[in-house]
């Protein structure tokens, strides 16, 4: 079954923005996570995740493979957000925080005790199969249950609306190192409200000097002016991920070949095919990783689906087991360009 509504409407007539139904799904799952903390019940993934994503569906196209759904606990989501100058992909997998003081976990290494390969190594593989950008949604409680950790420099204390956009959140799986993001502090820095994604970077990334002058000029007028719409979400990525290599200790460039990526001309292909050959302590092109998917058009299973021509079932046995579904965004149009 697919569900398909471009907008929802709320009382009045009025109708819904994308916006809105993301501020609306968030507001539901945390009414949920708050119902469940009050009663002394511990709110999981596939809960959380069901609530995300089907109150989203007023504003955007879910396309759930429905047994595997309801079968697999946990299973992957692919997101696609798309836009009138491309589209970017992610694979996104869900994660609930557990707060213990000041000490928060997420269990990124999480394996199950009937499974070969841990949870993390099938995000990373169905990613890496699909060209997207392996994701967590982190669902992060109350602020209550944060503790009003202060979220930002502008943090307001208790009632704080940036804590509470915080409660439903994306971070690249790259930063997800499970001994350095164990508080409030390490968790805020390398992810981002996913209510704030499409939003336009206000500053320049973040980068290490030895890596400017490797900056293709397209990809250096990318990371450096304000982007919008698809591009604002591939800049929130990146530039937590250039944020996290500028942190470490004595950061110098370590150098790996860039391997020759086909389809260089292709419109229809990446955005950018030119990067810093530069892996940090990951021991990967963290640009390739995270950039890549950005594309000058979605691949033509999104196409359809956004035009409501297609067979779930077929597309079912063409993704990789985990999948559990496709959410695609349609974002409004380019309002930096219309500044």
């Amino acid at each position: 079954m697919m569900i398909s509504v471009p907008c929802c409407k709320k009382e009045g007539g009025a109708v819904a923005t994308v916006e809105e139904a993301f501020r609306d799904s968030r507001c539901d799952a945390e009414q949920h996570m708050v119902a469940c903390e009050q009663a002394g019940l511990r709110w999981n993934e596939t809960s959380i995740t069901e609530i995300v994503v089907s109150r989203a569906a007023r504003g955007v196209t879910v396309v759930p493979f429905t047994q595997r759904a309801e079968a697999l606990s946990g299973a992957d989501w692919v997101w696609w957000w798309v836009d009138a100058m491309g589209a970017y992909g992610m694979l996104v997998q869900a994660k609930r925080v557990t707060v213990t003081g000041t000490e928060w976990s997420f269990g990124f290494d999480y394996q199950s005790k009937h499974a070969t390969r841990r949870q993390r190594e099938n995000l990373r593989s169905a990613a890496k199969s699909l060209d997207l950008l392996p994701v967590y949604a982190l669902y992060l409680g109350s602020g209550v249950y944060r503790g009003w950790e202060p979220c930002c420099e502008n943090h307001m204390n208790e009632g704080c609306y940036e804590c509470i956009k915080r409660s439903v959140s994306l971070m690249p799986e790259l930063l997800a190192e499970q001994l350095i993001v164990n508080d409030a502090v390490s968790t805020y820095e390398r992810s981002v409200a996913i209510e704030d994604l499409w939003d336009s970077p206000q500053s320049e990334s973040m980068l290490i000097p030895a890596l400017r002058p490797q900056l293709a000029p397209e990809l250096a007028e990318f990371l450096n002016e304000e982007q919008d719409g698809t591009r604002a979400v591939a800049r929130q990525m990146i530039d937590r991920v250039l944020r996290a290599r500028a942190g470490v200790f004595g950061a110098a460039p370590t150098i790996a070949v860039n391997p020759p990526r086909s389809g260089e001309h292709d419109r229809l292909g990446p955005v950018f095919n030119d990067f810093p050959a530069d892996t940090g302590h990951w021991g990967i092109n963290y640009f390739d990783y995270t950039l890549a998917p950005l594309r000058h058009a979605p691949p033509s299973y999104v196409i359809d689906v956004m035009s409501g021509a297609i067979d779930v079932e077929h597309l079912a046995s063409e993704m990789p087991e985990n999948v559990a579904g496709i959410v695609v965004v349609h974002l409004p149009q380019q309002r930096v360009n219309e500044k």
